[in-house]
């Protein structure tokens, strides 16, 4: 490696290209044979997917640098490793991604799999990681399917998608003027289809009249046709069960179709500063869920605390960190922590110390139940024009009182 290149920038540059493998540097596998264990895995790193995908690699990459300039990992081996990642490009694709961990596993040797981004392509991700028997954990697949087949490879660290939308109908039925009707718009992914199967259970249980219920196609651009029967139906509040390009679209569509509701919600993407940047103003008062509050004070081992993650993150790479960022974090200290308790790095072993681990890092309290997936409830964000980004729900750790109902169009 030439010697007029950073570590960072030469992984800038790979992952411009798809690929970020630091692997060959040592010339060591991923077994933790010798001075260097990798971690490997694929990402959402171009296409429609891409704002959030950054998000994991920025998060990965920082903290395996953080570990290696700390030392590295002393290992309960008695050894002490630096981690490299060789993390590929999958553009949300299962098909690509499942190719691509059979070949990490098969020809690059890696034994330990950092998870891909979405239900949809971490389901076959996490077959892939069973049949090899190689510990997997992730930060961004949330269907409850994923954890419902007696993998015991795999670890999630996000709450299983059904949960997502659920504090949202909690804040909505708690105002003083609660809402009676509702919509559900869903995207035809696995992801957003577990998301909707909640919000139904969650409506029905609180009485609600669900006066739409529609899902749409991945690859769509328009929701006017679908916003306009929401409009027409005249429903109090909107869940849609999406991913940031369709939050997006909603925000954008809603004031064309005149769609006025007490309260909007989009379940994945709407809090991050990309979803503002494009939304602009249309974003304001729409509502999202988070697993992590970034104005937590949780200890972490690698950054101090939450807001030592946080100030790294906002300091390296000029955004503010969201749950994907300290969801990503926290994927690569779970290694971290593991490798530190085990006498012998195996992946038997590694993966038996990750089922009991308990520790807290930027993201919280972090242990894995008998399915392997975290348990957490979701709070509620809102995005209020003069505040910004707004905890608002419970009420016993809200920044801010949600702007409810939403203001309509004409009085914005």
């Amino acid at each position: 490696m030439s010697a007029n290149y950073t570590r960072r920038e030469l992984l800038g540059a790979a992952g411009a290209a798809g690929v970020v493998s630091l692997a060959g540097c040592s010339g060591l596998g991923g077994g933790g044979s010798g001075d260097t264990i990798v971690l490997g895995g694929t990402m959402s790193l171009s296409g429609d997917n891409a704002d959030l995908g950054k998000l994991y690699q920025d998060a990965y990459n920082l903290t395996i640098d953080r570990i290696n300039e700390n030392g590295g990992v002393e290992a309960g081996d008695g050894n002490t490793y630096e981690l490299e990642l060789d993390l590929r490009d999958d553009q949300t694709d299962a098909s690509a991604s499942k190719t691509t961990y059979q070949e990490l596993i098969q020809r690059q040797d890696i034994d330990y799999l950092v998870g891909p981004y979405s239900s949809t392509v971490t389901l076959p991700a996490s077959a892939v990681a069973a049949q090899n028997e190689k510990p997997m954990v992730e930060g961004g697949g949330a269907s409850p399917e994923i954890f419902s087949k007696g993998n015991e490879w795999i670890f999630g660290l996000l709450p299983t998608a059904n949960k997502y939308a659920l504090s949202s109908i909690d804040m909505a039925m708690a105002q003083s003027s609660p809402p009676e009707s509702a919509a559900i718009l869903a995207e035809e992914d696995t992801f957003s289809q577990s998301t909707a199967d909640g919000v139904r259970a969650k409506m029905n249980d609180a009485g609600l009249d669900v006066v739409v219920d529609e899902s749409f196609p991945t690859d769509t651009s328009d929701l006017s046709t679908n916003l306009g029967k929401v409009r027409d139906q005249d429903a109090d509040i909107l869940i849609l069960c999406a991913h940031q390009k369709h939050a997006i679209i909603m925000a954008n569509q809603m004031e064309n179709q005149d769609v006025n509701v007490d309260m909007a919600m989009a379940t994945v993407g709407s809090l991050n500063d990309a979803f503002k940047d494009e939304a602009g103003s249309s974003g304001n008062y729409v509502y999202g869920p988070s697993s992590w509050d970034i104005n937590a004070d949780f200890e972490d081992t690698v950054y101090g605390s939450t807001s030592g993650f946080a100030d790294a993150v906002s300091g390296e790479f000029d955004y503010t960190p969201d749950y994907h960022s300290a969801a990503g974090e926290t994927v690569i200290l779970t290694f971290k922590q593991a490798f530190e308790q085990v006498d012998e790095l195996t992946p038997t072993n590694v993966r038996d110390a990750i089922r009991r681990i308990e520790f807290t890092s930027a993201y919280g309290n972090i242990a894995f139940g008998d399915s392997g997936v975290i348990d957490k409830e979701m709070l509620v964000y809102q995005w209020q024009p003069e505040a910004g980004k707004q905890l608002v729900y419970p009420e016993n750790v809200q920044q801010s009182e949600p702007t409810y109902p939403t203001p309509t169009w004409s009085e914005r």
